[in-house]
């Protein structure tokens, strides 16, 4: 058996499902030492979806990717780069050839030197150039296959050999939506390691169903060579699985080298760090969801499936849960069964808690709904719903912008600058500047004192306002009126 590979997501999609993208880069920067001290062979520090949210809180993202490097010297990086864009801006729904390899350049520059490439629809012929891109300027690439349980295990077979005729130095099964099962597994990986020969084979998957920790270890056992993990706080639910729970497990059954005590000290200090970093700032901790049907059904993605179990208890409607899957599962298929991924997962989730709610079908459609059914990201994999793709009509194709283009268009704006405009959607003249590194010195405070500040902030609007708890009272008088 060849040596577990284990990588971490902690910093991007583990923050994302389960802090809602709430982890700062002062957070970031504080927690980054004792990640790397677990020995995990790689830490993604980038995504897509990190991108938009450092442009939302307001901090430079390039500027996080440099602390990160700054702070973990000797560590290798990763960053995930989509071809596919969701903020639905005309010309940049598709990232260009230029503006991926632009957007390479810099990640390299910053000391990133692994790519996870993301196409959700696979189209080998756009991700081919970006991957003989990323060759030359010594990034491995990991190429990544979405898994979708209607899809034979021929058909994924197939996609897994392009992505490694074209040039990946690793593809990764993507089970986004945390569907895969340990059934499915038994004739699914060997059919990928018939595909790929020699190029190893990674796993990235979600703990939607529950399932997602034993489908790792039995991943392990037929012979995966990597897998993405997160700390606990930040691991299962919407999340990847928990590398401490993962090695301890694979300790208990005598699955390949066992884990040095040195290591799991390492990983308990990173979850403990990360624990009372969660009940600091008010953070769910990363438990386990319970083991249910629906996510077969609406097959949503780990921070969409997040962020709308959310909204349908907050609008009340949890107990049409499976209501709304079935709606995902409907609107998917009038759309031509798009993966459900970005840029498609987010819209349909939309578009169905619209009908749950009472809104007709299709009253209203929502933007991306309308930029799926005109097909602007590529070819579906089934025909569209005709009534709907007759209502929409047809887009016309919008060229993406050349970089010299985008440079007249943007004129002193940094080439870092016009990636973000791409991918995230925002001008260069609105993204956030470059701040001091003194602003982000993580200073934490204890769960009282975070209270006392948050009563602070609001007494003037009281005329009186008191906590009291066990060990704990507080009185605060306010001022205004």
């Amino acid at each position: 058996m060849n040596l577990l590979r284990c990588s971490d997501v902690s910093l991007t999609d583990g923050q994302s499902a389960r802090w809602a993208g709430g982890m700062t880069t002062p957070m970031a920067l504080a927690v980054a030492n004792r990640l790397a001290a677990t020995g995990v062979a790689a830490i993604e520090i980038a995504s897509p979806a990190a991108l938009r949210q450092c442009v939302a809180r307001g901090e430079d993202p390039w500027q996080r990717i440099e602390l990160l490097r700054d702070r973990l010297p000797g560590v290798t990086l990763r960053a995930a780069v989509s071809l596919l864009t969701e903020h639905g801006r005309r010309g940049c729904d598709v990232i260009s050839t230029e503006v991926a390899k632009l957007w390479l350049r810099e990640l390299a520059q910053r000391g990133v030197r692994e790519v996870v490439l993301i196409d959700p629809l696979v189209i080998v012929e756009r991700m081919a150039p970006v991957l003989k891109e990323a060759k030359v300027l010594g990034l491995t690439t990991i190429a990544a296959l979405p898994f979708a349980p209607e899809r034979s295990d021929g058909d994924i077979q197939a996609q897994a050999s392009a992505l490694a005729s074209a040039g990946a130095s690793r593809v990764m099964l993507r089970d986004e939506a945390g569907l895969l099962t340990t059934d499915r597994l038994a004739t699914l990986l060997p059919a990928l390691r018939a595909g790929l020969h020699a190029t190893p084979l990674d796993l990235h998957l979600r703990c939607q169903t529950a399932l997602g920790p034993q489908v790792a270890l039995e991943a392990v056992r037929i012979g995966i060579d990597g897998i993405d993990t997160t700390f606990a706080p930040l691991a299962n639910g919407a999340s990847a699985p928990a590398l401490g729970t993962l090695l301890k497990s694979l300790r208990l059954l005598a699955l390949g080298a066992p884990a040095s005590e040195q290591t799991l000290h390492a990983v308990r200090e990173a979850d403990r760090m990360l624990g009372e970093m969660a009940d600091r700032h008010g953070f769910p901790s990363g438990r386990a969801w319970v083991f249910d049907l629906a996510p077969w059904a609406h097959q949503l993605p780990g921070e969409v499936a997040a962020r709308f179990m959310q909204q349908l208890a907050a609008s009340g409607l949890a107990h049409k849960l499976h209501a709304f899957a079935n709606e995902c599962a409907r609107i998917r298929s009038d759309l031509g069964a798009p993966p459900m991924l970005a840029p498609f997962a987010r819209p349909i989730a939309e578009q169905a808690l619209l009908h749950l709610s009472g809104e007709p079908r299709y009253a209203e459609l929502r933007p991306g709904v309308r930029r799926a059914l005109q097909q602007v990201y590529g070819a579906v994999p089934a025909a569209v719903d005709a009534r709907l793709a007759r209502r929409v009509g047809a887009l016309p194709n919008t060229p993406a912008q050349t970089v010299a283009a985008l440079r007249t268009a943007h004129a002193g704006a940094s080439d870092a600058a016009l990636v973000i405009a791409q991918a995230c959607g925002t001008a260069p003249e609105a993204q956030p500047a470059a701040a001091s590194p003194e602003t982000f010195r993580y200073v934490p405070t204890t769960p009282a004192q975070a209270l006392v500040d948050g009563l602070t902030a609001r007494a003037a609007r009281y005329a009186r306002l008191g906590v009291q708890g066990p060990d704990i009272a507080i009185e605060l008088q306010g001022t205004e009126g």
